[in-house]
């Protein structure tokens, strides 16, 4: 597998494996019908380029995470946590001590990224080793509702 350096973190990522898992499970991957979910499926496609860089680089596909969460909100934007799982493991930058994963990269404005190898909620059916990436974004309000977050 190729090797990435992402900040402190070294890892080793199939990026075209974990491109082809994705593509051949259809949209839409979030099912969950509130109102947050709604709008992470919107908002999710209008990531700042370096963000969709990344992704793509990893073979991840942004609107296939394996879990969102709203944190918080405020009327116009939703902090989301959420995660996504790539092919892959790490050498380097590991969890901190006491934590689930390692240090907070910023990819862009309102944008954080962390790597860990303990995976939560992976498919049976993924490849392994399985590696996680854990973000919190801000995203825009763009439902057509008031947000009931903020």
């Amino acid at each position: 597998m190729p090797e990435f350096q992402i900040g402190p973190y070294r890892l080793s990522a199939d990026a075209e494996g974990t491109g082809d898992y994705y593509a051949a499970r259809p949209l839409p991957w979030v099912t969950c019908a509130c109102a947050g979910c709604r709008n992470f499926a919107l908002a999710v496609k209008t990531l700042p380029p370096a963000v969709a860089d990344f992704f793509a680089a990893l073979g991840l596909d942004p609107e296939k995470p394996a879990e969102v969460c709203v944190d918080h909100a405020d009327g116009g934007s939703c902090l989301y946590g959420c995660w996504y799982h790539l092919i892959g493991e790490l050498a380097a930058g590991g969890p901190l001590p006491g934590r689930l994963c390692g240090e907070w990269l910023t990819l862009a404005e309102g944008v954080e990224a962390a790597f860990s190898p303990e995976c939560h909620l992976l498919p049976e059916d993924f490849p392994q080793p399985g590696l996680q990436l854990n973000l919190e974004w801000r995203l825009p309000w763009l439902l057509e509702e008031e947000n009931p977050y903020g």
